[in-house]
């Protein structure tokens, strides 16, 4: 049986769900979802970090757009496949 990632269920070779609990970040090798890569990588004014720090939706703005632009450098830097145990 192929090995799969028990939160999204991506197999080995595939990319997680975005956002995964353990999807693994490009630009640090830590967990996407605690690192703080975003702040840096997009250079967040201290609007736009407080939005992120608070988290609330982001379906709203100023949030969607952070994290449209988030989505796009992870894919530009190139997201970590799910490798496995």
């Amino acid at each position: 049986m192929a090995e799969v990632c028990p939160d999204c269920l991506a197999h080995v070779g595939e990319l997680h769900e975005l956002f995964c609990l353990k999807e693994r970040c490009p630009y640090c090798g830590g967990q996407l979802m605690t690192c703080g890569c975003i702040s840096t990588v997009l250079q967040l004014n201290p609007d736009e970090q407080k939005a992120v720090d608070e988290y609330v939706d982001d379906e709203v703005e100023p949030l969607h757009s952070i994290m449209e632009r988030w989505k796009a450098a992870l894919s530009k830097k190139g997201r970590i496949l799910f490798k496995g145990s």
